[in-house]
């Protein structure tokens, strides 16, 4: 669990110099929850979240598979929309421009993650393009759930904090892995361990 944790803040301390460059003022992104879930487990952990967010989806690919979502309450979208775009209103109608906000924002958190975890793993793993995700936070955990492939152990869920110059902004995102390595890591972490918040 330790390594994960380390993982995932190494990631998201890279995430978030890129994000600094692309929003042109400092961003900081700090790992305020780390733990292993048992997919059984999972789905509740939407729970105290808002109803209704977006974000984007991902396959893993290369020697291993699983998917992987980043997820974002409402606020934290407008302010994305603000900061990237000058208008926010983070909602249904999102056009393409608003889309893509939220895609590049989702692909540099989780190509850091994953560039992370290939070291770790020492296996070659990729994501595919981000694909857009918009609706009630149970039902798009539950699409990752349900994705096709040999059923995993556990998942990986990070929450982490985004601070900038407007103030905190929260953001979660889970690793649902279909590679053997990473599904016996998780195997092997206490459910449910966390560090300090």
């Amino acid at each position: 669990m330790n390594q994960l944790r380390q993982l995932s803040e190494q990631s998201l301390e890279r995430a978030g110099g890129s994000l600094a460059a692309l929003l042109g003022h400092p961003v900081r992104l700090a790992v305020s929850e780390a733990r292993t879930q048992p997919i059984r487990d999972l789905e509740p952990l939407t729970d105290g979240m808002d109803a209704v967010g977006g974000g984007a989806r991902f396959e893993i690919t290369g020697e291993g598979r699983g998917e992987m979502m980043i997820l974002f309450p409402l606020p934290t979208l407008d302010r994305m929309l603000e900061v990237l775009l000058g208008r926010s209103g983070a909602g249904p109608g999102l056009g393409p421009a608003e889309q893509s906000a939220v895609q590049e924002v989702a692909n540099i958190v989780v190509s850091s993650f994953l560039s992370g975890l290939s070291d770790l793993l020492d296996k070659r793993l990729l994501p595919t393009p981000p694909r857009f995700q918009y609706g009630s936070m149970r039902e798009l955990v539950r699409g990752i759930l349900a994705a096709p492939g040999p059923a995993p152990q556990g998942a990986l869920v990070v929450q982490a904090a985004f601070r900038d110059e407007g103030g905190q902004l929260l953001g979660r995102f889970f690793v649902v892995p279909k590679v053997p390595a990473l599904d016996a890591m998780l195997g092997r972490a206490e459910p449910g361990a966390e560090g300090e918040g």
